[in-house]
């Protein structure tokens, strides 16, 4: 028997078989690239909206920074406002008239006439307190205005200075004042 046509058969075997492999190795390098592609395009996808997410994050976290700012910024010139008030307050009782300041203090002193305290005030105000007060003068204190009274032993005394005052009403009063000049 011939062995050339059995070879031929062998070699075009081979080559079917061949053809085949490679059509197939084609085909799925194809399905290969197109899955790739497909993944690919949802890794973009998904990048892409991860990043208009942290850019929308950023963009809202920057405005509620530039908001905080400008209410800080708003409390300041509140606080100023409230503090150029105080201190224009203080200025006007600094320049009350001596009969003012007598009318003032006779208010304060008058409490506490028959108690048996030393009293103590300002250079400015000593005269008057001499004049309206029958307690026993002990010396002058750094203040505007007012008056300190003293135990006689020492043991406790009552701040009833304008400066005190002042402060004690600014203190309590801060948020009506500021309700008033601010709605």
């Amino acid at each position: 028997m011939p062995l050339e046509p059995i070879i031929e058969e062998i070699i075009r075997k081979g080559h079917q078989q061949v053809s085949e492999i490679n059509r197939y190795a084609e085909e799925e390098a194809e399905k290969i690239i197109s899955e790739a592609k497909d993944e690919s395009r949802e890794i973009l996808k998904r990048a892409r909206e991860e990043a208009e997410k942290e850019a929308e994050r950023l963009r809202r976290q920057e405005i509620s920074g530039i908001n905080l700012e400008m209410k800080k910024e708003e409390l300041l010139r509140k606080r100023e406002v409230v503090e150029k008030v105080y201190r224009l307050l203080v200025e006007k009782v600094q320049n009350l008239s001596d009969s003012e300041r007598e009318e003032l203090l006779k208010k304060i002193l008058d409490k506490y006439k028959n108690e048996g305290y030393l009293v103590y005030s300002n250079k400015k105000d000593e005269e008057i307190v001499r004049k309206i007060s029958k307690l026993e003068y002990a010396g002058n204190i750094e203040c505007i205005g007012g008056v300190i009274l003293e135990s006689r032993d020492g043991e406790y005394r009552i701040n009833l200075t304008f400066d005190n005052l002042l402060r004690e009403v600014y203190e309590s009063k801060m948020k009506e004042v500021y309700e008033k000049l601010f709605g």
